[in-house]
């Protein structure tokens, strides 16, 4: 039978530095960096994982699975700018072009949200023997250096190892013990989203047309995650199985008053 106890304890430290500019003179930017490092008994990556996610894996020592939080990153970085090119009617340059004119090449904007961050940690998947806590699945203890990254392996598939013989650095938990909490990283994640916006101005006082490009994951960054991480699959082990959505575009044409 399980039960349940707020016996987690958890701590965080970071360092942040941000740097504003509000809008002034067709130009605003933010940008923010964290240096920090997320310490727990035990948790899940964001959105959680059910009611066991954060579950203690040894419930005779709760310290034993101590370590770095599922959802830790080491450095984050969050940007985004908004620059409206100075050209047109009430503008640097070619301020008193005809109105027709400024309809071409006056009312362009520029805007972007940039995300960087460093791989989360995860575990290794044991082969169901030992078992801590037998509501949850035994992990893997790291028994040999191995080096991580973002690589490409004997098959030519993107994954944590160079090879999938990684495998043999790991080995299924001690009995009555916890297992190794994030022994390895996964990749980093990059994304750009852009936005390519002209305005029209309309006759009437206060109303325009706006029409809108925009572009998520611009640069199309391929962002991998959910690797093949158990002893049970020393075939396809390290090898990423899926990767985030790439470039999509979509186009609005929007009516301002």
């Amino acid at each position: 039978m399980p039960t349940w106890m707020s016996v987690g304890r958890a701590v965080y430290h970071a360092l942040t530095l941000s740097l504003r500019r509000n809008y002034s003179n067709g130009l605003s930017f933010d940008f923010n960096y964290t240096w920090s490092h997320s310490i727990d008994l035990g948790s899940a990556a964001e959105s959680g994982s059910c009611k066991q996610g954060a579950a203690i894996q040894n419930i005779y020592n709760f310290n034993e699975f101590r370590g770095s939080s599922d959802f830790d990153m080491r450095h984050n970085i969050s940007a985004d700018f908004l620059f409206e090119l100075p050209v047109g009617k009430g503008k640097t340059f070619a301020n008193n072009i005809p109105g027709w004119a400024d309809q071409i090449i006056g009312g362009w904007q520029i805007s972007s949200v940039i995300r960087y961050r460093t791989g989360l940690p995860t575990t290794v998947g044991a082969n169901l023997a030992y078992n801590a806590n037998y509501w949850l699945n035994s992990l893997a203890i790291q028994v040999a250096p191995v080096k991580t990254g973002l690589q490409i392996d004997q098959n030519g598939l993107p994954s944590i190892f160079a090879n999938t013989g990684a495998s043999s650095a790991f080995a299924d938990e001690i009995p009555g013990h916890s297992g190794a909490r994030a022994p390895i990283r996964l990749a980093p994640f990059f994304d750009t989203d852009l936005t390519l916006a002209k305005s029209f101005r309309l006759p009437w006082e206060g109303q325009r047309l706006q029409f809108r490009a925009e572009a998520f994951n611009a640069f199309n960054n391929v962002n991998f995650y959910n690797p093949s991480l158990a002893l049970s699959t020393p075939l396809t082990f390290g090898e990423y199985q899926n990767a985030s959505d790439p470039r999509t575009m979509q186009f609005a044409l929007r009516y301002e008053f």
